[in-house]
């Protein structure tokens, strides 16, 4: 008769992190024992790790490892949730195999290089140890002593996995206030979305082909819809951008309106959005509503990242702040993209003289003496942009007559 699995320790003795790492080379020998995949025999032990780790410190974490899927395997094995909101991911290796960015080959370097978007991740094979926050890594890789089949008790950790561990579990968005930091933290995240939604797209077209009913595959009509009323020649890479960028874009519209998304379902956000900017409460609703279950741990962590914007400490009094917020998050986001749609900003100054000549134009040299004010004068500015020029010009005309 097989021994009982020993229990996890007791977190409460001096050298608690002894305790908890020699339980889990005690579980990783028991596992990786049996037949059976060797990444798989050490989940349990790990996740027996992180959360009386967790216990210790205070932040009692919960692993959701349905962000898993077979059709999508570059999602990260675990999203984990301290709290109730999401805190951060684990992709787990199998013992022996690399976890080193630049060594990484074929599937394994396709998924780091989406993972890297993520702004708190925890890679490991079960003996070496690397923690990424916003792509970079924290520290340097923690090497556990001892073989995992073979060490037991006497696996070792040095004291930097407790660092390394603590800063993971008690990771918290860095409150935003400036341009920099926003377009820092919302690009990838963007970008992590764009390729969650192509994914979807993928294992949609796959139901499909194997008999499934057109109707029930939410993206598939969304982008159905997207290209009726938008861009009909729109291609699945195309949606899934701008389905990305939209939904990004509609959360940090509602923090300029100071709108708290903590806590809030993206539903209510938009109906709140929604009193002020009905297009763009609604395009939240609908881009969502059917599709938050699948994209939960990605939507929680964009929600939550963009709820620690600071609008009024980005602005800093500015009015042109959002000008070149944009331009600015294209470059990042994806920098081909923004050379491929020609999103290059005029800066303020120059569009100011630009309007101030053509204005004097209209007053001395067509006979329109009201310039911008004359009902006769029409503004078109085909290629908007963020409305740097219309911003300009209503400007000038809200001005009182006679003021240059």
């Amino acid at each position: 008769m097989p021994a009982a699995p020993s229990q996890p320790p007791s977190t409460s003795t001096v050298n608690w992190l002894d305790d908890v790492v020699s339980h889990f080379g005690v579980r990783c020998r028991e596992k990786l024992a049996g037949p059976g995949d060797r990444e798989a025999a050490i989940r349990t032990p790990l996740e027996e790790l992180l959360s009386a780790v967790g216990d210790h410190l205070g932040v009692p974490a919960t692993f959701h490892d349905e962000v898993q899927d077979t059709e999508r395997r570059v999602r990260p094995d675990y999203g984990v949730r301290v709290a109730g909101v999401t805190t951060g991911y684990v992709e787990v290796k199998a013992p022996g195999r690399t976890i080193d960015p630049d060594r990484l080959r074929g599937h394994d370097k396709v998924q780091w290089e989406r993972q890297r978007d993520l702004p708190n991740l925890l890679y490991t094979n079960g003996t070496e140890w690397r923690l990424y926050v916003d792509g970079e890594p924290v520290g340097d890789p923690v090497v556990l002593t001892g073989d995992l089949e073979t060490a037991g008790d006497t696996l070792a950790a040095p004291a930097a996995l407790e660092t390394m561990l603590t800063a993971f579990l008690r990771w918290q968005p860095v409150p935003i206030t400036s341009v920099g930091a926003l377009v820092r933290a919302i690009a990838p995240l963007t970008r992590l979305l764009r390729g969650e939604v192509l994914d979807q797209l993928t294992k949609e077209t796959q139901a499909i082909a194997g008999g499934a009913d057109e109707a029930d595959q939410p993206f598939h009509g969304l982008a159905r819809d997207w290209r009726a009323l938008l861009f009909p020649q729109a291609t699945d890479d195309v949606f899934a951008d701008g389905y990305a960028q939209a939904v990004t874009f509609a959360l940090l519209l509602a923090r300029t309106e100071d709108i708290d998304l903590s806590g809030a379902s993206l539903h209510t956000i938009g109906s709140k959005l929604g009193a002020e900017h009905s297009l763009m409460g609604k395009a939240l609703q609908v881009l969502t509503d059917d599709v938050a279950a699948d994209f939960k741990v990605t939507l929680d962590l964009l929600v939550r990242v963009v709820g620690s914007v600071n609008w009024d400490r980005v602005r800093r009094g500015k009015r042109d702040t959002y000008l070149y917020l944009y331009e600015d998050f294209l470059e990042l986001y994806d920098n081909n993209l923004r050379k491929q749609s020609g999103s290059y900003y005029t800066p303020l100054p120059v569009a100011e003289q630009m309007v101030r000549l053509t204005e004097d134009a209209l007053t001395t040299r067509l006979g329109k003496t009201a310039g911008f004010r004359n009902p006769s004068v029409i503004t078109v500015d085909p290629a908007m942009g963020t409305g740097t020029y219309l911003l300009t010009i209503l400007e000038r005309v809200a001005r009182p007559i006679g003021r240059a």
